[in-house]
């Protein structure tokens, strides 16, 4: 059997890939429970709370499952 370390190559990127969706997730999860702790200015919380919506966005058109 010949293998192809092309093929090798991408299927370990693309472990790597999922294992960053799991950091990714974690800590977008976190930066929002962050935002909506803020109560003292909450135009600021829905400021954070809103940019990160925009980059969970941004990376889900980059293939992230986040």
């Amino acid at each position: 059997m010949v293998t192809d370390p092309y093929e090798e190559g991408v299927q370990e990127t693309r472990q790597d890939f999922t294992v960053n969706d799991f950091r990714i997730t974690r800590a977008l999860d976190s930066l929002m429970i962050s935002a909506k702790s803020i109560t003292a200015d909450a135009i600021a919380g829905e400021d954070i709370a809103a940019r990160v919506h925009t980059l969970r966005h941004l990376l889900k058109q980059v293939g992230h499952d986040v």
